[in-house]
């Protein structure tokens, strides 16, 4: 079973600090960790941009970017992120490279074909469910 292979409500995590799909989906974490005004940056170190949160409600977190534009993201799109990455087994030694098509495309594909990757990252990171590894070419994967 995948990472969110349980579904469900919740609050919090289960038994300890691993994310228990059954108890919660990655966007219920995103909901109790992330806040509007809360300030991120895209993950490249070289290059990474500064934006902040808009909005958040129970379908979308919406972004402000570092050139004042926004961007919606769709609940799904956190979910999906997370689950690709537990299928591809990122965790411990294995990451996943961030620029990985496949990874791209099941984002954009969940997103209504709006890319917002590097804020999905930055803001799953944030909630505590990815560690992001910075230097190029920019990598990612599951906490434990």
């Amino acid at each position: 079973m995948g990472i969110l292979g349980g579904g469900g409500g919740g609050s919090g995590r289960s038994g300890g600090d691993r994310y228990d799909p059954r108890v919660n989906s990655a966007y219920d974490i995103v909901l109790e960790k992330i806040k509007p005004g809360d300030k991120l940056r895209t993950p490249d170190k070289a290059s990474g941009k500064p934006f902040s949160i808009d909005t958040i409600d129970s379908e979308y977190v919406t972004v402000r970017t570092a050139r004042g534009g926004r961007v919606r993201v769709s609940l799904f799109t956190f979910d999906s992120a997370v689950k690709y990455l537990d299928d591809m087994g990122a965790r411990s030694d294995n990451w996943v490279e961030a620029k990985d098509e496949m990874f791209q495309s099941v984002l954009n594909m969940e997103n209504d074909r709006v890319r917002a990757a590097s804020y999905v990252l930055a803001i799953l990171r944030q909630a505590g469910l990815l560690e992001i590894d910075g230097r190029r070419p920019n990598r990612v994967r599951l906490t434990s």
